[in-house]
């Protein structure tokens, strides 16, 4: 198997990626979500066919599980009599290590705190950790995703949340990777659009105003798609959304835009964006105004000159450096 070849399992509630590492005999596998029990065999699975019968070193990153099962602890054990060495465990979170204590089983393996500590380690060279710390980076990429899942998980009846995901999913793609995106104008896409807000805005440690944690841009998409479909389309089908954005060394820049009734200033809540949401969004954002949607590419329900809002955010003096 190539050096540094990576298997991904990714479901709803729960991502791993198992990296194997041949020359150096060591196999990282980073973890997210929650270890349930019927994620768990697929996992071991995987592990057991990459190993093919050998004995490997392995790295486990659990810093962003936030559950683990008796079946998950079973598939640490798995490792553990299954390792050339060491078994290497991220130091868990409280709630993920009390059944460490509870199984006593705490004292088995070896723990870091940062992928850099395991520098020097037999076989754990500079090229392996920088492989591992930039799959860390992916797997942190895909947290807006589960927060849109979640909050799509608000509009929608259990048994269609699968159905809908998969509906989905060319909308979460553009909304991880593109830089503008046109949606339906139905509130549960206040899910997708929380994704590609959270990816443009989630960099609240370099706005010199108001932060923006991701509470504030899940009330954001909200806000704004609520707004398209009751107050521009009307709740008739067939409206979409479009959002855009731009950056530069000192300011981000979204628009937001649909083709529906129109923003009227001074008209009543009714007729347009209320105010309430403008005073919402005014406070969240340094600069904010509202206007007629741009002429031309119009696509789907038109019902008159449409809104586009434009919302900016100053970065702090040193943000692009």
């Amino acid at each position: 198997m190539a050096h540094g070849e990576t298997h991904i399992i990714d479901t709803q509630n729960f991502h791993a990626a198992v990296m194997v590492f041949d020359q150096a005999e060591l196999c990282a596998i980073l973890l997210s979500g929650s270890m349930d029990t019927h994620v768990v065999p697929q996992l071991q699975d995987r592990v057991t066919a990459v190993a093919a019968g050998q004995r490997y070193n392995f790295i486990v990153d659990l810093d962003e599980v936030s559950y683990i099962s008796s079946t998950g602890l079973g598939f640490l054990m798995f490792l553990q009599k299954r390792q050339r060495d060491f078994v290497y465990l991220s130091n868990p979170r409280p709630a993920v290590m009390k059944p460490f204590n509870l199984f006593d089983i705490k004292s088995l393996f070896r723990y870091f705190q940062l992928v850099e500590d395991l520098c020097g380690q037999a076989g754990i060279s500079d090229a392996v950790l920088a492989a591992v710390r930039e799959q860390k980076g992916a797997m942190r990429a895909l947290q807006p995703r589960k927060r849109g899942l979640e909050i799509l998980a608000d509009y929608l009846d259990n048994e269609k949340e699968l159905y809908e995901v998969r509906r989905m999913t060319p909308y979460i793609h553009a909304a991880e990777h593109k830089d503008a995106i046109t949606l339906p104008a139905e509130e549960k896409y206040a899910s997708v659009l929380y994704m590609f807000l959270d990816r443009v805005l989630g960099r609240s440690n370099t706005y010199r105003g108001e932060p923006l944690d991701e509470g504030t841009i899940e009330l954001i998409a909200k806000e704004l798609m609520t707004n398209a479909v009751k107050h521009g389309y009307g709740h008739q089908p067939g409206g979409l959304v479009e959002v855009g954005y731009v950056t530069g060394p000192a300011r981000i820049e979204i628009s937001f835009t649909d083709r529906g009734r129109g923003y009227a200033p001074g008209a009543r809540p009714e007729d347009g964006l209320p105010s309430a949401g403008l005073v919402l969004l005014r406070k969240l954002f340094d600069e904010l105004t509202i206007s007629e949607a741009p002429p031309g590419g119009a696509e789907g329900l038109v019902l008159g000159k449409g809104t586009m809002v434009r919302m900016v955010k100053y970065l702090k003096a040193d943000a692009g450096a």
